[in-house]
């Protein structure tokens, strides 16, 4: 459901204008900085590491690393071209056609939030070669596990037992590969008491303990510490909650119903994607051997300029009456 301003002769609110701008400029940003990092890694830094790890290692053991580390460098581009995609979405949805969104910038900002931080964890600076691949394996792993938990739950009267049975084995055939590589690689998969699914990574040398299933609420309020509860407010929308859903109710109980975003929410979720873009390209900077600061510093000043007008809204709101 989309929104637009009542007559010709009215626009949107002028912060649906700034975040849209704020947030294009954003993307624009986070694109060319990454085009401009990978193009010319610098000497010693952790892509260029990553890429000499085992690249003398001419036994098996060896090849599958490698392969690991690719795997988890095309991850990683991936849930970046999801967080770029979900970020130009957003400014697509506050105006662009001259309407905008009555609850979708929320649930956009999410994915970029959330895919900012799967993103940042694998690429952690602090964290060695051997590490970086038990992340990406871990990551695998996950893939591979809910591909197969989505076909399990198909229905079978809604195929043909032969076709949904060969969707299974082809799920079933990329999780045993996906295991079968990782512990090729060294990497040890520990499962849980039962038996029945893998609960972390671990390596002996160097001593690597990887969990697999992420507390992604946690790793928000840890890696976007501008944003620490928008993770669990934005599930408002996502999930249908009462709560989140109501605050865009703008009739009186005995009116007919009448909506209308709200505007602290906007500017919130644009605050936070812009934030979550600049966790990208900080990540990104330090792999490949860059200063991430000026670019998080102008990601903070796009924030800044939608902060403005949100603190005037939130003064006009809130001025006292005579």
């Amino acid at each position: 459901m989309t929104v637009r301003p009542s007559t010709p002769d009215e626009s949107l609110p002028e912060l649906v204008h700034v975040c849209r701008q704020m947030l294009t400029d954003e993307g624009d940003a986070l694109r060319t900085a990454l085009a401009d990092f990978s193009a010319s890694p610098r000497p010693g830094c952790p892509q260029e590491l990553d890429g000499k790890a085992w690249s003398e290692d001419a036994t098996s053991r060896g090849d599958q690393r490698r392969q690991l580390l690719g795997l988890t460098q095309h991850q990683v581009r991936l849930i970046c071209f999801n967080a770029y995609d979900h970020l130009l979405t957003l400014a697509r949805a506050l105006g662009s056609d001259g309407a905008m969104s009555l609850y979708a910038h929320s649930s956009l900002s999410r994915v970029v939030c959330e895919a900012a931080v799967r993103f940042a964890w694998i690429l952690d600076p602090d964290a060695g070669s051997e590490e970086r691949i038990m992340r990406g394996a871990a990551a695998l792993l996950v893939s591979a596990d809910e591909r197969l938990r989505g076909v399990m739950s198909i229905p079978a009267a809604r195929f043909h037992p032969q076709l949904r049975q060969t969707m299974i084995d082809n799920c079933n055939s990329e999780r045993d590969s996906t295991r079968e590589l990782i512990s090729s690689s060294g990497i040890r998969l520990v499962k849980s008491g039962d038996g029945k699914k893998v609960t972390r990574l671990e390596l002996n040398a160097p001593k690597v303990r990887v969990p697999v299933k992420l507390d992604v609420t946690d790793m928000m309020t840890k890696l976007l510490l501008d944003s620490p509860s928008w993770y669990n407010i934005s599930s408002s929308v996502t999930h249908s909650l009462f709560w989140g859903l109501r605050d865009a109710v703008v009739s009186a109980g005995d009116e007919p119903l009448a909506l209308a975003p709200n505007l602290m929410d906007v500017g919130a979720a644009a605050e936070c994607a812009i934030s979550a873009s600049g966790l990208i390209v900080s990540r990104c900077a330090a792999y490949y051997g860059y200063d991430p600061n000026p670019h998080v510093e102008r990601s903070k000043e796009r924030r800044a300029t939608i902060d403005d007008h949100l603190r005037r809204i939130a003064m006009t709101r809130h001025r006292p009456t005579a």
